[in-house]
């Protein structure tokens, strides 16, 4: 998938976490400034550490992770919020169905074909995504995880947008959809990251167990952008 932004985590203190928010993309040319954002962060950084999917890259703006993958896993399964995690993916990008390439339902141990045969798509709503010939998902729930997100991002602030000279003499539009933060720097030239516009994020969480599992010095690509598929 495309990657949207590039997230970097500057500090962990408590139930604070200070980091950077770099708009890579200037197909989605803004921040969101929902909780739902910074809750989908938090989602996505467990993810890649639960499944081993972060490696350092050489490149200026490359991924960086602080852990090997074998310290990612065993933090992840030391959490003390850790079982909260898997439902607060789903409920961001749906529940993923093991299936045959048939699109036949799977046991858990992905191989043996539930009795009596029926197809995923029979049983479940699903959302069109995944990963042919291995799972299908189920849709999102906005809903709840909005309600989840105000309940857990205490505070979310972003900074004035900085490597945007347009906006430091214009009014920010209210509404973030009418913001471009790339206006006037040629989207299709070569920009090194330094000079890619970003915002510096703070974000407290009503527990720090949510944040058990961030550091200084995280780097990563992602997806995210606080709506659910």
């Amino acid at each position: 998938m495309t990657t949207i932004f590039t997230v970097s985590v500057d500090s962990v203190e408590g139930s604070t976490l200070r980091g950077r928010v770099h708009v890579v993309n200037p197909d989605v040319p803004y921040v969101p400034r929902e909780p739902a954002f910074a809750l989908s962060l938090l989602v996505d950084a467990w993810w890649r550490l639960d499944n081993g999917y972060w490696h350092d890259e050489e490149h200026e703006g490359g991924e960086r992770c602080p852990f090997s993958e074998e310290e990612g896993k065993e933090m992840t399964t030391g959490m003390r919020l850790r079982d909260e995690f898997p439902n607060l993916f789903e409920l961001i990008l749906g529940k993923e169905i093991r299936v045959t390439e048939d699109g036949y339902l799977l046991a858990g141990d992905g191989e043996t074909v539930l009795e009596p045969r029926r197809k995923a798509e029979d049983v479940y709503e699903l959302s069109g995504g995944g990963r042919p010939g291995y799972s299908v998902f189920t849709h999102g729930d906005a809903e709840d995880f909005s309600q989840r997100a105000a309940a857990i991002v205490t505070a979310y602030e972003i900074s004035p947008y900085r490597n945007a000279p347009h906006l430091a003499e214009a009014a920010v539009p209210e509404d973030p959809e009418e913001l471009d933060v790339w206006e006037g720097l040629e989207p299709e030239e070569d920009h090194s990251f330094a000079e890619i516009p970003y915002v510096e994020i703070t974000v407290t969480v009503s527990d720090p167990g949510y944040l058990e599992h961030m550091a200084a010095g995280m780097r990563w690509d992602t997806t995210m952008t606080g709506e659910v598929c």
